[in-house]
């Protein structure tokens, strides 16, 4: 949610208005989400990023190449580098230097939120009169706010008021 009171979309497939690419985006970014929630793990493979549900005590993680999915790489639980017995000397070296770890859960939440913003942006412009963000989804240039206060008529392309030269212009660019 964005902090307002029933902003919660429960029918999942209203994101299909996003478009295929964004929709992609976020259904993989929910399964990965779903996987880290379950106590799984990602492949840390560049390219590959399955979701592996291993017990909670297994260290040594195989990306088993079931279905297709898995690339195969064996790798250590805790620092996600090539599988190794003994202690993960990268994490140890990492928090020596740097003095914290990174939090999958919160790096996942910041991509999310990152694609959020720019599908955001893409899909937003301010009203030019009372500059709440408008979505265009689709359709001709000509705007109309959705504030009942301001209802102020645009054009999308120009973010002049909607006139006879953005009609003949560009109303279909």
């Amino acid at each position: 949610t964005a902090g307002c009171p029933d902003s919660l979309i429960k029918e999942l497939h209203h994101f299909r208005i996003l478009g295929e690419e964004q929709y992609n985006r976020y259904q993989r970014y929910g399964a990965e989400e779903c996987v880290l929630q379950m106590g799984g793990v990602l492949c840390p493979t560049p390219g590959c990023g399955a979701g592996l549900l291993p017990e909670p005590e297994v260290r040594k993680i195989v990306c088993e190449p079931s279905n297709g999915l898995g690339c195969g790489f064996m790798f250590c639980r805790e620092c996600k580098e090539e599988y190794h017995d003994g202690e993960c000397s990268t994490l140890l070296s990492s928090q020596e230097a740097i003095g914290y770890m990174i939090d999958e859960h919160a790096a996942m939440q910041a991509r999310w939120e990152e694609a959020s913003r720019e599908t955001i942006k893409k899909t937003t412009k301010p009203c030019p009169s009372c500059h709440v963000p408008v979505e265009k989804n689709g359709g001709c240039m000509h705007m109309k706010c959705p504030q009942a206060q301001c209802r102020f008529e645009w054009c999308w392309n120009c973010g002049l008021e909607w006139n006879r030269t953005c009609m003949g212009d560009h109303w279909f660019d």
